[in-house]
């Protein structure tokens, strides 16, 4: 009866974290989806643009949102949880990953941790 109670309590804590969750990832998504050069659209014309066919976000990009999990949670975004291409949306992403997450904070999702780089000892 104990895991169940624990299991509760870890759901409840982070069903608390959830507001500032979603906060700090849609700061990030904006901020990270903001365009370099001020342009939002694709150009005009009618042979097509490769930025209509691409993610608002990449996957890659997306683990550096584990800097957010981290504060929030206290635990890393881990890189196989995350969509494989990337998310077109901050919803999408937001949708995808707070469920994937809870599971992970809960225990019930086992992830690999990468095992720390040895350092090689001076010479």
């Amino acid at each position: 009866m104990d895991a169940t109670t624990s299991d509760l309590e870890k759901a409840k804590a982070f069903d608390e974290k959830v507001p500032a969750l979603k906060s700090a990832l849609e700061a990030w998504f904006e901020e990270e989806t903001a365009p370099i050069d001020g342009v939002e659209e694709a150009p005009s014309g009618d042979g097509g643009s490769i930025l209509e066919t691409r993610p608002a976000i990449d996957s890659k990009r997306v683990v550096d949102a584990t800097a957010i999990t981290k504060k929030v949670l206290g635990i890393p975004l881990p890189p196989a949880i995350i969509k494989p291409g990337g998310y077109t949306s901050c919803e999408e992403m937001i949708d995808d990953l707070i469920p994937k997450l809870k599971k992970v904070f809960t225990g019930e999702i086992k992830v690999k941790t990468p095992k720390p780089v040895k350092q090689p000892e001076p010479a």
